[in-house]
């Protein structure tokens, strides 16, 4: 029985990977409907300033009803029909994650400044990155692109997976759906501080060891991909620490190893 179920649970995941990887993202009404949407909808409708307390109603209304309704739907569909409940189990799953998003976005900025098309380069930049970078120049430029893609490997692929993988489809729902209330909530200085404290510690305590296994993972991939990996881990080893952020403290900079 525990064999059957863990080659559900497999099938489940190599098929969310397939469709992310031939599909991609959902468009049109598949869109409105996309969890992360809708969690980011309720919760900029009901977001007010407020104390710590409304910041923990803000996350349980707008995470735990989502979890789980789509949740019961491919369960609910695996009852009528095994086939149509895998599909439906394994798209949910893929919601979770993001790995062609990222890769398409990546390529699109280094196409602009291979072109030297430094100025569309920033714009694409400032989208996923925010810090003020209208006056990096290139290397810059591609520093903070690999950063922010070494950061959304973790949050947008990494956890996601490693949480199905513990949890099946309600941990990678989880950690989804909490990133987007930090995404939506946890930021610093008013009105979002206080509100947003729970959000970010859940986000936070949620990457923490997928962050960290995320050195590893990039070291490997340079090894297989031809690049320095020896550079990679040193710089993981020597500058982990020097990160306030837990999150970035284990992922940013072995992806900056030369």
């Amino acid at each position: 029985m525990w064999l059957a179920v863990l080659e559900y649970y497999l099938a489940a995941m190599v098929l969310a990977v397939l469709i992310d990887v031939v599909v991609g993202e959902p468009r049109g009404p598949l869109l409105m409907i996309h969890p992360v949407v809708v969690c980011g909808k309720i919760s900029s409708r009901l977001f007010r300033p407020g104390g710590r307390g409304f910041g923990v109603l803000l996350w349980v209304i707008s995470v735990i009803p989502l979890l789980v309704i789509y949740y019961l739907i491919p369960w609910g569909l695996f009852m009528v029909n095994i086939v149509v409940g895998i599909i439906a189990y394994s798209y949910v799953l893929k919601l979770t994650f993001s790995y062609r998003l990222m890769r398409d976005y990546a390529k699109r900025i280094l196409r602009k400044i291979e072109l030297g098309d430094l100025e569309g380069a920033r714009a694409l930049t400032q989208e996923i990155v925010r810090r003020n970078v209208w006056e990096l120049d290139r290397e810059h430029l591609i520093s903070a692109v690999i950063e922010s893609m070494a950061e959304s490997f973790v949050d947008g692929f990494l956890s996601p997976l490693f949480y199905y993988a513990l949890l099946g489809l309600p941990g990678a729902l989880l950690q989804r759906l909490s990133n987007t209330m930090d995404s939506m909530v946890g930021y610093k200085g008013w009105p979002y501080e206080d509100v947003g404290w729970f959000s970010a510690m859940i986000d936070t305590l949620m990457n923490y060891i997928p962050a960290r296994l995320s050195t590893p993972i990039i070291t490997m991939a340079a090894a297989l991909t031809g690049l320095d990996w020896r550079g990679s881990f040193k710089v993981a080893l020597r500058d982990h620490g020097k990160v306030r952020a837990l999150i970035l403290g284990g992922l940013c900079h072995p992806s900056l190893g030369r």
